[in-house]
């Protein structure tokens, strides 16, 4: 802005008592108003810019808020939209307001108006007034508040610590599974760190397999971004939803996965390798080390008489037939309902190219009946044999993991988990023996 424009001066209480040349008010440290908007991304980073060695104020310092003075006669919820927009290139999208500040230095006094808006278009800097830029996290911006003060222009920090800070805290740890920390950020993104280093090459392939190929199925995904890679921190939108009752699944509810299973069956393999995930080789592989660690760790704690019947599974399922690109794990805590109707599938960890049938283990084996009709309605006889190997296995995962030799304590005795896991490995061959 050129100095002789004329803005709104502002007494103690707040409210407009005139106005002054915008060069006098800087000369006499006038108490004033001025906007103060704060830009994140869909993912909630906040943008953090350099102001022009230029300013009268505070040059060349970083920023977290753009924002100016309000002149006289505006409305600041106006001035913040026209400088949102003349600074960093955000228009067309609504400014949420945030309550106002108050600020005072030997350099300039102010009451702002704070506002936050969401943009995920390009920045575009103003020249006169910004000189660089970049996104950072509510975490990162809050240790530059306390380990790095005389970078930020201590306005801005004063007025919007508070906010940030609390951003910061709003966390939530969700569930926990055997490969990755979740955490619910601000109840609206979910923050995903893996257990074990390996665990980082299934993170980073979600975050490039999701977004490719989110738009084409019937269900809500999450669409991961790294945040960070040291160590590795994955963030999407929360996908909403409550685990469905397998129960009370529906007809409507089976079409519904049946398509999501056909589309994310039908992804060109190519396009799963170039994510990184397993590929059709390495399932070949993975299944030959399942089935000889089951044996060395499952079969001997299966009464004798039922140990040929295990040997019989484990033959069943390390055999290669077809193979697309799966989810891996659907249970009913990975597959989300909305308003009473199946609406999200979430924890794509274990994508991989395998046995499609792996997909409907669950699905045709621990539903309710008029689910299983509407799944089962294009699925051919072969398939859903092989669905019930992969259901009859799914209990052994639990015993692998949790006995090495494993399952058994100081004691020398197995351990309880242990000993729940192996009958529920005894029910299920039963089940898949008879059946």
């Amino acid at each position: 802005m050129a100095d002789d424009e004329v803005v709104a001066l502002y007494d103690e209480a707040g409210e407009v008592a005139g106005s002054a040349p915008r060069s006098v008010m800087r000369a006499r440290n006038l108490r004033h108003a001025a906007s103060s908007i704060v830009v994140r991304d869909p993912l909630g980073r906040v943008y953090v810019h350099r102001r022009t060695t230029t300013k009268d104020v505070y040059p060349g310092l970083l920023d977290l808020a753009a924002g100016g003075v309000v002149l006289a006669g505006e409305d600041p919820s106006r001035g913040a939209v026209r400088e949102v927009e003349e600074e960093l290139g955000v228009s067309g999208v609504r400014l949420e307001p945030l309550g106002v500040a108050d600020y005072a230095d030997d350099h300039t006094r102010y009451r702002a108006f704070r506002f936050v808006v969401t943009w995920d278009g390009p920045i575009r800097w103003q020249p006169e007034e910004v000189s660089w830029g970049e996104w950072v996290t509510v975490e990162e911006l809050v240790r530059r508040f306390d380990d790095q003060p005389g970078s930020i222009v201590p306005d801005s920090v004063a007025v919007w610590s508070p906010i940030v800070r609390a951003w910061n805290a709003d966390r939530v740890p969700l569930p926990q599974g055997w490969d990755t920390v979740a955490t619910l950020v601000e109840r609206r993104w979910v923050d995903r760190t893996a257990r074990r280093p390996e665990v980082e090459t299934a993170l980073l392939a979600e975050a490039v397999l999701l977004p490719a190929i989110g738009d084409g199925l019937p269900v809500e995904v999450p669409r991961p971004v790294v945040l960070d890679r040291e160590p590795l921190r994955v963030r999407h939108v929360l996908v909403e939803g409550e685990a469905v009752d397998p129960g009370h699944l529906t007809s409507e509810d089976g079409d519904v996965f049946a398509a999501f299973l056909s589309a994310l069956h039908a992804t060109p393999l190519p396009l799963a390798a170039d994510a990184g995930c397993p590929s059709a080789a390495d399932d070949h592989v993975q299944r030959a080390a399942r089935a000889e660690g089951f044996r060395h760790v499952v079969l001997p704690l299966l009464p004798p008489d039922l140990r040929a019947t295990g040997e019989a599974l484990l033959d069943r399922v390390s055999t290669v037939g077809a193979q697309a690109l799966c989810h891996g794990d659907l249970v009913p805590a990975h597959v989300l309902a909305r308003d009473g109707r199946l609406s999200g599938v979430i924890d794509w960890g274990a994508a991989r190219v395998t046995d499609p049938a792996v997909d409907l283990a669950w699905a045709l084996n621990a539903t309710s009946a008029a689910f299983v009709e509407a799944v089962a309605s294009e699925v051919d006889h072969d398939t859903r044999a092989r669905a019930r190997d992969w259901y009859a296995l799914a209990p052994w995962f639990a015993v692998h993991h949790g006995a090495a030799p494993p399952g058994i304590g100081l004691s020398g005795e197995p351990s309880t988990a242990v000993e729940r896991a192996v009958g529920a490995v005894l029910s299920r061959l039963l089940w898949w023996r008879d059946a």
